[in-house]
């Protein structure tokens, strides 16, 4: 598809853009090559309304004591070209108190996740938030950003009057809609007749927010006909961030479509006569240009995809899109998914490592001969970073295909984005210096006589087969796309992990009665909370699926398996049983190719079983040695 429409200029009040293509505000992304991206719009994330309690940060952007800062910053966001916008934002009673004796303000009275008291807001505090809203963009307007974006989605302070499912109110601010929209329809109207008719407003809000008693479509079309004239662009995301069960919704994960808000932005673009941009797992520049060129939008927001490839924009523009490194939506960039203990991408490894890595690969001096051993994700990413920079390498794969473990996708439902990547990463072998030897089993003595200056050890790893007898019956995940499941099949899997929950999912799909044993007290323990609860709410769904904790597999027969729960013993049918008990590191194999060369590194599931995101880091930081 051409995907020239995503270029071409949108005026918006009396903002010129020369294109179509919005980057979401994710602040801790800032990097030198996010601010150049190319993006139309850039918007500034988390600027608090000057009330106490607004947001994480106390300091207000345009006091006296941080104003310059404020302007640093945006001069910083402009050096792309982009226009730069502020999002707008007040917590409500969802943030966290700067300290403990404060009440936050909110819809209703209660007791928030943090533990901090909640009070319904009295009229003469809203009109106090909504003037404060007014002032603040009215100082971001002064200072120089270019329009602003009042942030009225995720659970924030005006969807929690918007939202039945947080507005318990009893007086003329809740209840009926018409009663629910009076405060946040007093923020559109303060802020326009700050800012004056000529500056660009813009507003997000969820079209849907997925809990019960949650914003729908149809009551968010009414609001937004009644914002309308006071805005002049809206963005339509989904979901809460306060509630997993939104949030899921909000950034999905793989398990869900691309482009998953489509349909709502069709629906309000229908209904508004304003520009409408869309949020929501925008992936690939034809999916963009569908978008719009088939009336559902009128521009799209790029938030994850543009973190797994900076340079996305420029490429689709230049007509690479084969180039873009495709994001998996695996959830590991968004900091309440990993605790901030893991935080980081996939498939880019400058991502939350930016302030010591640098942001190009440094060409070598001297070029050397570097062999990497085994063509998995890690293999592939090491000989890409090393032939980047210079060196003459030779990737080595015993098998007839490169993937490693991402081989076994094919027949995979769900995996689509890590299909792409895995592809993404083939071809980017295919286009390069590099060398490539399939059907080659590497020995020491091969590998001697290659004299390496560099050795990549990614021989990967095996799956770990339990001690259980007639285990030789079953089938490890690696070997699953070798068959053919009819529908109806019993199907027993080993392990509740992430990897046999997805086959769970898979197989019940197909019509499969599948039970899933996992001698644990909870499924997907290693998994993040994003891919976790995800995976949650499909599974419930399964009336297939019986899922066994605290259980073992104490044997295999020929079309049943033995398991013990909680003391009690049972057989149970299992025509088909799959192994996905974890993955065991090639140590040995690869220890035997030390001694070749001082430079020798491990990397990927032979140094440690791990995700995509490390086998992506331990790749780049073995292609960068000199």
């Amino acid at each position: 598809m051409n995907t020239a429409s995503l270029f071409q200029p949108l005026k918006v009040n009396s903002l010129m853009l020369p294109n179509r293509i919005i980057s979401a505000p994710m602040n801790e992304a800032l990097t030198v090559k996010r601010v150049r991206c190319g993006a139309g719009i850039l918007i500034a994330g988390c600027g608090g309304v000057d009330l106490p309690n607004a947001w994480f940060d106390p300091g207000y952007l345009f006091s006296k004591e941080q104003v310059q800062k404020t302007r640093e910053w945006l001069n910083f966001m402009r050096q792309g070209g982009s226009a730069v916008s502020l999002e707008v934002m007040h917590m409500g009673g969802v943030g966290r108190a700067a300290r403990p004796q404060d009440v936050l303000w909110g819809s209703s009275d209660g007791v928030n996740a943090y533990g901090n008291r909640v009070k319904a807001m009295t009229k003469a505090e809203m009109d106090q938030t909504a003037a404060a809203f007014a002032k603040t963009c009215k100082d971001a307007k002064e200072l120089g950003f270019d329009l602003v974006m009042l942030h009225f989605a995720h659970g924030w302070l005006p969807a929690q009057f918007l939202s039945l499912a947080l507005n318990h109110r009893q007086d003329e601010f809740g209840g009926s809609l018409e009663n629910r929209m009076r405060f946040p329809l007093a923020i559109v109207k303060a802020v326009r007749e700050a800012v004056g008719p000529d500056y660009p407003v813009d507003l997000r809000i969820s079209a849907k927010e997925w809990i019960p008693d949650g914003m729908e479509l149809d009551e968010v079309l009414t609001f937004l006909k009644q914002a309308e004239p006071y805005l002049d662009m809206v963005n339509i995301s989904a979901g809460l961030d306060m509630d997993k069960r939104g949030n899921i919704h909000m950034a999905t994960s793989a398990l869900e479509p691309h482009a998953v808000n489509r349909q709502l932005a069709r629906s309000v673009k229908q209904t508004l006569s304003i520009p409408v941009a869309l949020v929501g797992a925008i992936m690939t520049p034809q999916e963009a240009a569908s978008v719009l060129e088939e009336g559902d939008a009128d521009l799209v927001v790029l938030g994850r995809a543009l973190l797994a490839d900076e340079d996305w924009i420029h490429k689709a523009q230049q007509g690479r899109d084969d180039e873009i490194v495709p994001c998996l939506r695996c959830g590991s960039c968004m900091h309440w998914t990993t605790d901030r203990r893991d935080h980081g991408c996939s498939v880019n490894p400058h991502y939350r490592n930016d302030s010591w890595m640098p942001s190009e690969d440094r060409p070598v001096k001297t070029a050397q001969r570097v062999v990497v051993i085994g063509g998995g994700p890690a293999g592939m990413k090491a000989a890409l970073t090393a032939a980047k920079r210079g060196h003459h390498v030779t990737l080595l794969e015993q098998n007839t295909r490169l993937g490693g473990a991402l081989t076994i996708l094919d027949q995979a439902a769900h995996k689509a984005d890590l299909r792409r990547y895995r592809d993404y990463l083939i071809s980017q072998i295919e286009k390069s210096t590099v060398t490539v030897m399939l059907n080659t089993k590497a020995t020491r003595e091969s590998i001697a006589a290659m004299k390496p200056d560099h050795l990549i050890l990614a021989l990967g790893g095996k799956p770990r087969i339990p001690a259980i007898p007639g285990i030789e019956r079953g089938w490890t995940y690696a070997q699953m796309d070798c068959h053919e499941v009819p529908k109806g099949t019993s199907v027993l899997i080993l392990g509740g992990g992430a990897v046999g929950c997805e086959l769970a999912l898979s197989y019940c799909e197909a019509g499969c009665s599948v039970t899933l044993v996992e001698p644990g007290e909870q499924l997907h323990r290693s998994e993040n909370q994003l891919v976790g609860l995800a995976l949650d709410e499909h599974l419930k769904h399964c009336e297939n699926l019986r899922i066994r904790l605290n259980t073992r597999c104490l044997e295999i027969k020929a079309d049943s398996a033995v398991i013990e729960q909680e003391g009690i013993v049972q057989t149970i049918p299992a025509a088909v049983v799959i192994i996905c008990t974890g993955v065991t590191p090639l140590s040995q194999d690869a220890d035997s190719f030390y001694g070749l060369t001082a430079h020798t590194w491990k990397i990927g599931d032979v140094r440690r079983p791990s995700k995509i995101k490390d086998a992506t880091f331990d790749g780049w930081i073995a292609g960068n040695q000199d």
